[in-house]
């Protein structure tokens, strides 16, 4: 295609585009490669107006700088805790003990192998050979480890992978204590924590940082120890420590060095390794953004094959160089502008025609050659420090080679502009991301439709009342009174929010919880304190687990005293459990081991949980429990009515699902087995295998096959009979009498009830997902209209845009990405939310200054 057809602005959008993102990325040294956030942020700016500047001129942001670099020497920074919260021999631990090396190695022989590689004349990349200069002085440096503090912090989420892969790279700097300068930067590229999600998944990262940046040094502090070296869990998402083998080894990320000692300045990158002995090592590895010199002279008659042939692809990684280095007289890019030195004569006279090619009068071949140094570390520092590198924009100016010093002081240039600009790219990711309304971890829909069983759920959903977290941590709610529809807590800072029938409880991103509702449901009886990490309920009652697995149990089922009071026992005292589980009146804790301790109501499991060890995960009906082996086997306690007893003995289960009273447990072969409630909806299951998962409503089950046939069994008034009889059926959802499933071209067909929605289903097609009240559904396009039928389904939004939908029993609330919200149905089961919050969200951006 002919570039001197397209709109002349071409040329200067690519010149601002580039220059701007290789300033960003090459601020820290060098760009890490593959495609990042930033990149889509310059490209959708420049594509949506192609005059204007690429450089993002936004200055209004929802963070400060605290949330982008914790520097020492700042504000309300104590160095002494910095320097023993982020030691390098605590960073250097971290990576040896979380690699999978065979023999032992010390921090300091760790850092020897970095050191070593200064010693090395040359190295091969690729298939070329290159010159490496022997810095002497700095391979003879000892105890670094222990001569070596902590400079900064630095959030760079703005590298998160366009595709989600990773959320970025978050770095430690670390400098000489005393003597000639040295620097080393440890730079974790950080995993997906919910890689399912796309880059959608980063999201909990980028609002951790969010939050950071609004604390005080010393809560930060803290938090970004946990962050690096723990580990946490962070609005739902559990987020890895950052400081990681598998963080800084091939592929992901990696340890920089900036030295001083040997004249001149160098820079180099390296790789977390194990070598042949077992041990771990730091292996050099190229320098990205720093391609051979020899690249861009002429080709003579002593270059070699591999060389000649290198020169059509040298944007490949193997083909850049493994140091980089302050400018000397004979460097190519130093002499680009055909001084009597440069190795391309030709090169000026080549670039200077291209301008006039594009019809972009005003460009220089200075001004190319200027952007086209920077894209290296000595180029950027150097090169084209200050350089006017496109029409009335010049390069950044920086302060030799450093962009903190050892007294943590930031230079101008990250200050005034990197800073700002990755500020704008976290503000613009958290708002397209951040979801503007989060409710109650478990709706009625949710209850029905993701658990495989509707008591399988962690929490028992609310039945007629809707509580919502905002974006700023504070708490809207409605529906009913008497079920915590009003009487929601002030403040802000709540991370989220679970439910009884008829209350709810928050909790706080300091592990404190607040709960409002009906008295006799969970809202008497909270635990003092801090540090609670996951709250689970059943009908009437909370549990909460804290982070050593100790657990505390309110509500109007929870007994706290070592006895039985009223056909209760009392939950247990030790700690260790990870997980809870419950049926409608009772709970039953797991430990690491596969132990298993039960409480609450006797009947409905508090009692006769198994005494041996090894179970893997529990499920639950109304009344009672099954427990399953990581060997497939089973065993089962509650109501003997509904499956407390008669179990399959045999081995070889994956899973077990539920309805009210029975339980379906599921083999490797797609065959089933039932027990429980020996009536209708207990029998007449299939004695076929091939089945792949199951659903349920009150009384009646339906199992689907890899071919998307459906076969469904149990109560005839809940869709245990008037299943399809054709096949490719993708997924099934259910409310509590009927069911609705849905095919690969988003046609559905409903069976059940007649009057809770198993007929009256939109005969068109596209609808992605289905919802559910207790008595009706609604079903999702790709374009965000619904569809809606059953009882009490009218008042369903005829326009489009929405991307979620929740439910209580008898009302529906739909959300849309600019966080606007409908409800419909019940008016007193949420089906009417106040005016005050049916509006979009506006955000105010604060300003830099403030």
């Amino acid at each position: 295609m002919n570039l001197i057809s397209f709109n002349p602005n071409f040329a200067r959008i690519l010149l601002l585009s580039t220059a701007f993102v290789v300033s960003i990325n090459t601020i820290a040294g060098g760009r890490s490669s593959g495609r990042n956030l930033m990149d889509d942020y310059l490209q959708n700016k420049t594509s949506t107006n192609p005059d204007a500047s690429a450089t993002p001129s936004q200055r209004f942001i929802l963070i400060s700088n605290n949330a982008l670099v914790f520097n020492r020497g700042a504000t309300g920074v104590d160095n002494d805790d910095f320097d023993k919260k982020f030691s390098l021999a605590k960073t250097l631990t971290n990576i040896r003990n979380t690699s999978n090396a065979t023999t032992d190695s010390s921090n300091k022989q760790l850092l020897n192998s970095l050191l070593t590689t200064l010693n090395v004349d040359s190295k091969t990349n690729g298939f070329v050979t290159m010159d490496l200069q022997k810095r002497a002085q700095e391979a003879a440096l000892s105890e670094l480890a222990d001569n070596m503090s902590p400079t900064a912090i630095f959030n760079r989420f703005d590298l998160s992978a366009s595709n989600g892969q990773h959320c970025g790279e978050y770095r430690v700097v670390y400098h000489k204590n005393n003597g000639n300068r040295f620097f080393l930067s440890f730079e974790a590229k950080y995993p997906n924590p919910e890689i399912k999600k796309g880059k959608a998944g980063c999201f909990a990262v980028a609002d951790f940082w969010k939050e950071i940046g609004g604390m005080s040094k010393t809560d930060a502090l803290a938090q970004l120890e946990k962050f690096f070296y723990q580990g946490l869990e962070h609005k739902g998402a559990q987020l890895p420590a950052a400081i990681n083998f598998a963080h800084y080894t091939h592929g992901t990320g990696q340890v920089r060095s900036n030295t001083f000692v040997n004249n001149l300045w160098q820079y180099r990158e390296f790789k977390a390794d194990i070598n042949a002995k077992g041990e771990n090592i730091f292996v050099v590895d190229s320098v990205k953004s720093n391609s051979l010199d020899d690249l861009f002279a002429d080709e003579r008659s002593l270059d070699s094959d591999s060389l000649k042939a290198s020169k059509v692809d040298f944007l490949r990684d193997h083909y850049n160089e493994l140091q980089s280095d302050s400018n000397t007289i004979n460097d190519n890019n130093a002499n680009a502008n055909a001084n009597a030195n440069a190795k391309n004569k030709n090169l000026k006279t080549i670039i200077g025609k291209k301008p006039a090619e594009l019809d972009s009068s005003g460009y220089s071949a200075k001004m190319i050659v200027n952007r086209a140094k920077a894209m290296s570390c000595s180029g950027f520092y150097q090169d084209s420090n200050g350089a006017e590198i496109t029409l009335n924009v010049n390069q950044l100016k920086s302060q030799s080679f450093v962009y903190v010093d050892e007294q943590g002081t930031l230079s101008l240039e990250l200050i005034e502009q990197c800073l700002s600009d990755w500020a704008v790219l976290l503000t613009d990711y958290w708002q397209k991301t951040v979801e503007k309304w989060r409710f109650a971890e478990v709706d009625i829909s949710g209850a029905h439709n993701n658990f495989g069983g509707y008591y399988n759920a962690p929490n028992h959903p609310n039945y007629y009342a809707f509580a919502t977290l905002q974006d700023d941590g504070s708490i809207t709610a409605w529906g009913r009174s008497d079920y915590g529809g009003t009487g929601a807590p002030n403040g802000n800072d709540y991370t989220k929010i679970y439910s009884t029938s008829r209350a709810f409880v928050a909790l706080k991103a300091d592990g404190s919880i607040k709960a409002w509702g009906a008295p006799g449901f969970g809202t008497i009886g909270v635990p003092d304190g801090k540090g609670y990490t996951n709250i689970y309920s059943n009908k009437t009652t909370f549990a909460v687990l804290k982070a050593d697995g100790s657990i505390a149990s309110w509500g109007s089922g929870s007994r706290s005293t070592p006895s039985d009071i009223g056909g209760y026992t009392y939950a247990p005292s030790d700690s260790g459990y990870i997980k809870i589980y419950s049926t409608a009146y009772a709970f039953a804790a797991i430990k690491a081991d596969g132990s298993i301790k039960a409480w609450g109501h006797r009947k409905y499991g508090g009692a006769g949980a198994p005494s041996d060890k090894g179970y893997t995960k529990i499920y639950s009906n109304n009344a009672a429990f099954a427990a399953l082996k990581a060997d497939g086997s089973i065993a089962s306690w509650g109501f003997s009515e509904y499956g407390g007893v008669g179990a399959p003995s045999d081995k070889g289960y994956t899973k077990i699902y539920s309805n009210e009273a029975t339980f379906v447990a599921l083999k490797a072969d797609g065959s089933i087995t039932t027990w429980g409630y020996s009536e209708e909806e207990g029998t007449g299951a299939p004695s076929d295998s091939g089945y792949t998962k199951i659903y349920s409503t009150r009384d009646a089950f339906a199992a689907l096959k890899a071919d998307g046939s459906i076969t469904a069994w149990g109560g005839s008034d809940s869709g245990g009979i008037g299943a399809p009889f054709d096949n490719g059926y993708t997924n099934i959802y259910s409310n509590r009498w009927a069911f609705a499933a849905l095919k690969a071209d988003g046609s559905i067909t409903a069976w059940g009830r007649s009057n809770a929605g198993g007929i009256g289903a939109p005969s068109d097609n596209g609808y992605i997902k289905i919802y559910s009240t207790k008595n009706a559904f609604a079903a999702l396009k790709a374009d965000g209209s619904i569809a809606s039928w059953g009882s009490g389904s009218t008042g369903a939004p005829s326009d489009s845009g929405y991307t979620k939908i929740y439910s209580t029993y008898s009302a529906f609330v739909a959300v849309k990405v600019d966080g606007s919200i409908v409800a419909w149905g019940d008016s007193n089961g949420g089906g009417t939310i106040p005016a005050s919050i049916s509006n979009p969200i506006i955000y105010r951006l604060k300003p830099l200054n403030e």
